[in-house]
């Protein structure tokens, strides 16, 4: 059995760190899959946005709210259905309360937004819109 002393160690624990360095370092300039997104537009400052707005579903409760992403589609806007790994943009995104969240997940999200009398396309296009001007 090999013993070391304090001072091989140290070398020894060094050269190990720069060997960690550089896999990370090569992880990192690896270039992204195509399918790392899949075409989707993250925007982390326009969800920010939407967690400050009151839940838009007509219940009337005030901020904070989830930012929820609208899951079904609409061709005529050119948003796709998506699920089977496929997230929607975060342009499709509206504020709902925790509560109003998981009811709309919990059913059709189309019966969801019917049964309230709401598009939520043109919601969260209003929204993207007023963030976009500062809002």
């Amino acid at each position: 059995m090999l013993r070391f002393d304090q001072d091989q160690r140290k070398i020894i624990n060094a050269a190990k760190e720069l060997q960690r360095d550089a896999r990370k370092a090569a992880t990192r300039a690896r270039p992204k899959s195509p399918k790392a997104d899949r075409g989707r537009e993250r925007d982390t400052g326009y969800l920010a946005f939407l967690r400050r707005q009151p839940c838009v579903c007509g219940c009337g409760r005030p901020a904070p709210s989830d930012a929820a992403h609208i899951r079904m589609g609409n061709l005529s806007l050119g948003k796709l259905p998506t699920g089977m790994q496929v997230k929607p943009s975060d342009r499709f995104a509206v504020p709902l309360n925790r509560d109003c969240h998981t009811t709309q997940h919990s059913m059709s999200e189309a019966r969801f937004w019917s049964e309230r009398g709401l598009d939520p396309f043109t919601i969260a296009a209003t929204l993207f819109s007023a963030y976009q001007r500062g809002g």
